[in-house]
């Protein structure tokens, strides 16, 4: 596994912020859906 993998093994939860002028970028969604796929649970503002 990569270094995202390993820190999201090391949390129970995330939290999501997106700035609305940029919108979510292509890491955001790539981290997202491993923080998902991890089970985590998930703040979104």
């Amino acid at each position: 596994g990569g270094e995202v993998e390993r820190v999201l093994s090391m949390v129970e939860g995330a939290l999501l912020l997106v700035d609305a002028s940029e919108g979510p970028l292509p890491q955001t969604r790539f981290v997202l859906r491993k923080a998902m796929a991890a089970g985590l649970e998930l703040i979104v503002c």
